[in-house]
């Protein structure tokens, strides 16, 4: 089973979508590999980009902080198990074992945060868009200053 950990500066960041990059563990604690976050590139390309890298790395399993509500329905939805931890120290192979104490499984959306941003972007006609469910020809996904949300048009 594979374990995704988001990173900031060696230490499990505070943030799922705003570390700096993440770590996949194996079963063994071993880190099988490291990526930089994708989610970390303006508008909201960058965090499908982040579900893709997961997908990618075959992650079962994401070790976290704190998540957003949106970010953990999507991760739900995909049947990826999300943990939260308390902590920020690294410990690869307690973050690798299913039956770490330490960690809290999340289940349900609601149990992540709610972002004051999205609604803020949404009410002002900014990027609360999701490309899935029109062209992109169709999807008015501009800021009110009429610059583009992200890269998808």
């Amino acid at each position: 089973m594979i374990t995704a950990v988001p990173i900031t500066n060696d230490r499990i960041a505070s943030h799922f979508t705003k570390a700096d990059s993440f770590v996949f563990i194996n079963d063994q604690g071993r880190v099988v590999c490291h990526h930089i976050n994708p989610a970390r590139e303006p508008g909201c390309a960058g965090k499908k980009n982040l579900l893709t890298l997961l997908s990618r790395q075959n992650a079962q399993r994401i070790v976290t902080r704190n998540i957003g509500e949106r970010m953990l329905g999507k991760l739900l939805d995909l049947d990826i198990n999300v943990f939260k931890i308390d902590t920020s120290r690294l410990e690869a192979l307690t973050l690798a074992s299913e039956a770490a104490p330490s960690l809290t499984p999340l289940t349900d959306p609601a149990q992540g945060r709610k972002s004051a941003n999205y609604e803020t972007k949404k009410m002002s006609g900014g990027c609360g868009c999701n490309h899935d469910d029109q062209g992109e020809s169709a999807h008015p996904c501009h800021q009110p200053d009429g610059k583009k949300c992200c890269g998808k048009h």
